[in-house]
C-alpha cells in the first residue's frame, strides 16, 4: 500500500511538473483527496528517498529517478485503459479509475505482452501519449480550449480525464480525440460555442476546460517545414519545439528548462560539437550537446 501511495504521488506531480509547474501541497490535496498535512508528510518522506525536491514555498518536482519511476506508472495506466476499452470493450467514462488499481502491478512479462497484444499503441483512449518501453515519451502541446479565440480552428488531441459525467457528455457531443473544430463564441461565463464539421455544439465551462487542443495551423506548418534536431540549427535560425526524444531520465531536466512542445525556440549561438545557446521563452539558455541532439524541432521563418 505505501508503494501504491508512492506511486500515485509521483504521478500527480509529474502531470503538474509536464505543464511546467511544480506541485504545490493544496493540489496535491486536491488531486489525491487527502489533507494537506497529509501531504506534506508524504512529500518530506519523497524527498528523504530521493524522488523529489521539495520546498515548501514552491512545491515538489521529481529527480531523475522520481521521472523514471512516475512515467514508468503512466505507461502501466495507459496501457491498462486502452486495453479495458479495446479489448474488454469498457466505455472509456469507466476505465480510468479501474487502471488506477491496475497500474500499481509490477510484473515486467505482463506489461510485454500488453504491449504487444495492443499493438504498441501510443495513446490512450483520451488522447494523452503512452511512454514507450524505455521510458520515452512525447511531450504534451496542448492547451484548454478556453485559451483559443473566436475563428481559430483547433484540433482536439486529448481530454483531461474528469469525471465519468463530463466524459460521457463530451462522447456525446462527438468531442473525442484528433475532432477538428472551429471556435465560434466565447461568453464571459467561460462557455463557448463550438462548429465540428457543419454541427454547432455548446459548451458549458467545466467541458470546455478539459479539452486539450492544439492550433491546426500550427499543424500545417510543421507538416510544411524540415524537422531536425536542435543541435542542427544555424545561430539565427528559429524553431518550434516538437518533442524530445532522449532517455527518461533527463526528460525532467528539459522540461524544468522550459522546453516545453510548441516553445519558439531560437539559436543564439552553435558552438559545433559543445555546447549551444538558445532563446526560448525570452531566456538565454546554454544546452549541452547531449540535451540538443535528442530535441526535435520544426524550422520556421514565423517565429517572435
Amino acid at each position: 500500500m505505501d508503494s501504491e501511495r508512492t506511486e500515485e504521488y509521483l504521478e500527480a506531480i509529474y502531470k503538474e511538473q509536464s505543464k511546467g509547474e511544480s506541485a504545490s501541497t493544496s493540489f496535491l490535496a486536491r488531486d489525491l483527496g487527502v489533507s494537506q498535512p497529509a501531504v506534506t508528510d508524504m512529500l518530506k518522506n519523497l524527498e528523504s528517498k530521493g524522488l523529489i525536491v521539495y520546498k515548501s514555498s514552491q512545491g515538489a518536482t521529481l529527480t531523475d529517478i522520481g521521472v523514471e519511476r512516475a512515467l514508468g506508472v503512466i505507461r502501466q495506466h495507459r496501457l491498462w485503459e486502452r486495453f479495458l476499452t479495446d479489448i474488454l470493450g469498457m466505455s472509456w467514462d469507466k476505465v480510468h479509475d479501474v487502471a488506477c488499481k491496475l497500474e500499481h502491478l509490477d510484473v515486467p512479462e505482463v506489461e510485454e505482452r500488453l504491449a504487444v497484444l495492443l499493438g504498441d499503441t501510443d495513446t490512450c483512449p483520451h488522447g494523452h501519449a503512452i511512454p514507450d518501453k524505455n521510458g520515452n515519451i512525447k511531450l504534451d502541446k496542448t492547451i484548454p480550449l478556453t485559451k483559443f479565440q473566436p475563428l481559430q480552428r483547433v484540433n482536439i488531441v486529448a481530454i483531461d480525464e474528469g469525471d465519468s459525467g463530463l466524459l460521457r457528455e463530451i462522447e456525446k457531443k462527438g468531442l473525442k480525440p484528433q475532432v477538428i473544430v472551429t471556435i465560434k463564441k466565447k461568453n464571459e461565463d467561460g462557455s463557448m460555442e463550438i462548429e465540428a464539421g457543419n454541427k454547432k455544439i455548446s459548451l458549458k465551462p467545466q467541458l470546455a476546460a478539459i479539452l486539450l487542443a492544439e492550433p491546426v495551423a500550427a499543424n500545417k506548418l510543421i507538416a510544411a517545414k524540415t524537422e531536425t534536431t536542435l543541435s542542427k540549427l544555424d545561430a539565427g535560425n528559429t524553431a518550434i519545439l516538437k518533442e524530445y526524444t532522449g532517455e527518461r531520465n533527463l526528460l525532467g531536466r528539459c522540461l524544468s528548462l522550459g522546453f516545453t512542445p510548441g516553445s519558439v525556440i531560437k539559436m543564439l549561438e552553435n558552438y559545433n560539437s559543445g555546447p549551444v545557446l538558445v532563446k526560448v521563452h525570452d531566456t538565454a539558455v546554454a544546452l549541452g550537446r547531449d540535451l540538443a541532439d535528442h530535441i526535435t524541432v520544426t524550422r520556421t521563418e514565423n517565429a517572435c
